[in-house]
């Protein structure tokens, strides 16, 4: 094989610049599934290739008997579709042609195999009430932002602008973000509280102090399950950190929140907003969560919430009692005042007048 001058080493296209860390990282993982798949390491792979000892096409599609053994089909999906990219950019796309990937490493049928399961406020409640500080603020944050996992874990405390009532804005910044445009999330009073604890007993520039998010979302799913949340015995229906997006963003429609409101909040922008979703009013979106969500969503530190539903509730029930108070008024009228406002009747006992009156008048 005649390998092209344009091209680059696997090292460089794994790490290149120009992609985040974590597609960096997901790059690494098929190269070293690949290498699985065809026991060997990629550089004596390459020189098998190179050499025409072996074909490119028939490694491809080795590793593709691979994967499809315990892989879902979205996710082969997605493994094969790295494969166009590493072999064009190691040897050259002469030597690496996508009409004969497709027909001699077809990708097969592409579709779900698991619904993520949505936890209900009560389940979220106890998974809270069960947790230790650094998971109730995962799961809190979570449940309430509607974050990525990894948008949540990664955030630095610079990214939270903490307001004077106690709840937060944070900042995503484009780059930082699937859509990879800037939206912010927001923290009710109780998850910032739970950040400010958290960070009294293990300070750090980062809001979780550098956590492994695979560790993460193990713990998470043992949480689920602890609050007796089980995924289906054929694992077609599962609980994991993913269903807190779902979950966050049926809770802020539930208070109120307008539905664009909602998406831009958890980064759902798609068909429906566009690039509408660079000209958003982020000003005003908080003004409406503030309004809606930042006590409403609030799930153990209920106080507050009381005590605004009491001096509501006395609110109405003096109103009630006013309204009550002019309707016994009106019932009960003084019968001697009801009785002087009535017509009188004529009085039928009367003497006749003499002949001789004045007034009296001959028939």
């Amino acid at each position: 094989m005649l390998v092209s001058s344009d091209v680059v080493s696997v090292s460089e296209w794994v790490n290149d610049s120009s992609i985040t860390l974590d597609s960096q990282r997901n790059r690494q993982y098929v190269v070293t599934l690949f290498e699985k798949a065809n026991r060997a390491s990629m550089n004596q792979i390459l020189e098998s290739i190179r050499a025409d000892k072996l074909s490119v096409y028939s490694a491809c599609k080795r590793f593709l008997d691979y994967v499809r053994k315990d892989r879902a089909p979205m996710t082969v999906y997605v493994y094969r579709s790295q494969l166009v990219g590493l072999f064009q950019s190691v040897l050259g796309e002469d030597n690496f042609r996508r009409t004969v990937f497709d027909r001699l490493c077809p990708n097969g049928s592409v579709y779900v195999t698991r619904t993520k399961q949505i936890p209900t406020r009560d389940q979220v409640r106890t998974m809270l009430n069960i947790s230790p500080l650094t998971y109730k603020t995962v799961v809190g944050g979570l449940a309430i932002g509607g974050f990525r996992i990894n948008e949540w874990l990664k955030r630095k405390m610079s990214d939270l602008e903490i307001r004077p009532e106690g709840y937060a804005r944070v900042k995503l910044q484009a780059e930082k973000t699937k859509g990879r445009y800037l939206r912010y999330a927001f923290l009710t009073r109780e998850v910032v509280d739970w950040v400010k604890v958290l960070q009294k007993t293990n300070p750090s520039e980062y809001v979780f102090g550098g956590l492994n998010d695979r560790t993460v979302q193990y713990g998470i799913k043992r949480l689920f399950e602890q609050a007796g949340m089980k995924d289906s015995a054929d694992g077609s229906e599962t609980y994991c950190a993913h269903s807190f997006r779902t979950f966050a963003g049926d809770e802020m429609r539930a208070c109120g929140l307008g539905e664009k409101s909602v998406l831009a909040i958890i980064g759902h922008v798609g068909k429906m907003m566009g690039a509408e979703s660079h000209y958003l009013d982020w000003n005003r979106i908080e003004k409406e969560w503030v309004s809606s969500c930042s006590e409403k969503m609030c799930f153990l530190d209920t106080g507050v919430v009381a005590q605004k539903q009491i001096v509501e509730l006395t609110r109405t029930n003096g109103k009630l009692e006013t309204l009550l108070e002019r309707l016994l008024e009106r019932m009960s009228v003084n019968p001697a005042v009801e009785r002087s406002k009535q017509k009188p009747e004529p009085n039928l006992n009367f003497t006749p007048l003499a002949a001789d009156n004045p007034l009296y008048l001959e028939d």
